[in-house]
């Protein structure tokens, strides 16, 4: 798993893997691709990557039985190109998987198993085109750029109606800033919240945190949070390498907008680039993250015991 995934780093190999998921612009006549899309994307499944070794796993709430009984519900908030329903309609066959993004354009098409579907969703747009407790599991992951603190007890409220009861929200994010870092990713912040507070770019900073607003809705319970610490930097091995080349991929993304605002110049900037990727072994450069599972209230049902033969097999 890691070795490929370092492979995947490699830029043309790398770039090919993802065509190979993604829409080819022969598929989507509709409006080219630009090199940023193309970053995002690959930023996102760098990201997913590394995550997924963060986490040893995709997921952290107490649904593992449920998805693997079939017949759930899941929505993947924001799927971007659904590299994590994919990854999870793969692995819980006889479940069933909608990822909901603004972006049609970046959908999967291949690779895509018969219990995934794709919907191009406005969050922002409520109420969500679902029925009442339509959701096993609500899944969402690093939104609190995307949707702008205003809204988010809205949505989380909204979210809240679609869920079945007795089912389970989980959100998982990063914190704002980087920690132990040296004067190069120091200048790459400071770019990032000049982004963030520019008047072109919608204001997505949150002042309340998603596990308080979380705390706050009655039809919630049983919320549990946990803190984890993820290195940017070779030093910390596979891990650390992905979500280097995950801010490097920023950087590319974004350089060009910082150039043409004079945030920087372009030398400087690529100079500030080389430098960055040798500091964050010598400061230790890491990122940390909360995730944030809940569930709703309400479930008077029996409680069905799904054994695991192989784990009995073993047993015996």
């Amino acid at each position: 798993m890691v070795s490929q995934t370092q492979k995947l780093n490699a830029s043309t190999g790398f770039a090919s893997f993802l065509k190979s998921k993604w829409r080819s612009r022969d598929e989507r006549p509709s409006r080219p691709q630009t090199i940023n899309a193309m970053t995002d994307v690959e930023r996102d499944y760098v990201r997913h990557s590394a995550l997924k070794l963060a986490l040893d796993g995709d997921f952290q709430a107490p649904i593992h039985q449920l998805l693997k009984s079939g017949g759930s519900e899941i929505l993947d908030i924001g799927c971007g190109a659904g590299f994590w329903t994919t990854d999870m309609a793969a692995k819980y066959p006889i479940s069933h998987f909608t990822g909901i993004d603004i972006d049609k354009d970046i959908f999967p098409t291949s690779g895509v198993t018969r219990n995934v579907i794709f919907q191009r969703v406005d969050l922002l747009e409520l109420p969500l085109p679902y029925e009442n407790d339509t959701f096993d599991y609500i899944f969402i992951r690093c939104m609190m750029d995307v949707v702008p603190d205003e809204d988010w007890d809205d949505v989380l409220n909204e979210l809240v109606r679609i869920m079945k009861k007795g089912g389970y929200i989980e959100c998982l994010e990063t914190y704002p800033d980087l920690f132990d870092t040296g004067p190069a990713m120091s200048t790459i912040m400071q770019l990032v919240n000049a982004d963030k507070s520019s008047p072109d770019e919608p204001a997505s900073m949150v002042l309340n945190p998603l596990p308080n607003r979380m705390a706050a809705i009655n039809q919630l319970m049983g919320m549990q949070i946990k803190h984890l610490h993820t290195p940017v930097g070779r030093y910390g091995g596979a891990m650390g390498a992905l979500l280097l080349e995950h801010w490097v991929r920023i950087i590319e993304s974004s350089k060009q907008k910082w150039i043409q605002n004079k945030l920087i110049g372009e030398k400087q900037l690529a100079a500030t680039l080389e430098e960055l990727q040798q500091e964050v072994d010598v400061y230790q450069t890491y990122m940390s993250w909360y995730s944030v599972v809940a569930q709703k209230k309400g479930y008077k049902g029996p409680i069905i015991r799904v054994e695991d033969y192989d784990t009995l097999q073993s047993q015996e």
